[in-house]
């Protein structure tokens, strides 16, 4: 057993072999690897990811941007609690939540289904979100180059007991190569990634952000419709009205405005797309 990184604060009681041996509920699979709901004998939940075997291939890269990433303290942000190795195996662990992702409350999971999320909550959690990554843009790495998300979907944005948001595995694009995200998030990442480009950038987060704003106001998920080219046809056949999920109920004017803000996350050249922090801005103002 190698300890990675532990926050002292949280984690002084988290003995690396129990969290490796003792029962665990599947939460999902993600690019990283598994995620999986465990309870400590201290009567404790938290969440720990088994990193996804062969993912690994420099030990030392890994361990660096694990322990930098630990570092980050922001609200806004799901913190890395814990990082070891045991058995030959990676895992990394995080507070649990017990509303769990986005995904989970638009779509409901393993056949239950949520109670419909209201405009002012989506609203909320849109601009929790955005904050979130705005945040996140406005720090450097050890190199001192701009920070990026990657990708920015509804499983990664989890939800508190207030229905206020953070942003979870914004460490992914350090720890595995950008083809394995693109590759497995084709409705979400920006067209230059998938033609030109294979480097995240800002621009490219804000893509990824529009692409989650219509997930989050029309219900619909990216993975089976084209989110963006969908909302396009339908705003030109039955104007922009037609587009919200009819479970946030009537169709107010700054529901409109949020997919408009959508629409300009969705540029197809990412100059004409909002910084972060503009996009912050405009979804206060709604």
């Amino acid at each position: 057993m190698k300890v990675i990184y532990r926050d002292t604060t949280v984690a002084k009681k988290s003995d690396p072999p129990e969290m490796a041996q003792i029962p665990k509920t599947r939460l999902g699979e993600g690019t990283l690897g598994t995620l999986f709901k465990v309870v400590l004998d201290c009567g404790t939940i938290v969440t720990i990811r088994k990193i996804r075997a062969g993912l690994i291939k420099d030990t030392g890269n890994f361990e660096l941007w694990t322990s930098f990433f630990g570092r980050i303290k922001d609200d806004l942000l799901l913190p890395i609690h814990f990082s070891f190795w045991y058995g030959g195996e990676a895992f990394i662990l995080y507070e649990y939540l017990i509303l769990g992702s986005l995904e989970e409350l638009l779509h409901g999971n393993d056949g239950i289904q949520f109670t419909p999320l209201k405009w002012e909550i989506r609203k909320q959690i849109a601009l929790c979100a955005a904050k979130a990554v705005n945040s996140l843009h406005s720090r450097v790495t050890m190199n001192g180059q701009a920070l990026v998300c990657g990708v920015i979907k509804a499983s990664n944005i989890l939800i508190k007991t207030d229905f206020s948001a953070c942003l979870s595995s914004y460490e992914t694009p350090y720890l595995v190569p950008p083809e394995m995200i693109i590759k497995r998030n084709p409705g979400r990442v920006a067209p230059e990634l998938k033609k030109h480009s294979r480097i995240f950038t800002h621009k490219s987060d804000v893509y990824s952000f529009g692409i989650l704003l219509l997930e989050l106001m029309t219900g619909e998920r990216p993975s089976v419709t084209n989110l963006r080219d969908y909302v396009r046809e339908k705003k030109r056949e039955e104007g922009l009205n037609s587009i919200c999920d009819k479970r946030m109920g009537e169709v107010k004017e700054n529901m409109v405005g949020m997919i408009g803000i959508a629409l300009l996350c969705l540029s197809r050249n990412p100059q004409d797309r909002p910084s972060m922090d503009k996009v912050v801005q405009m979804i206060q103002v709604l």
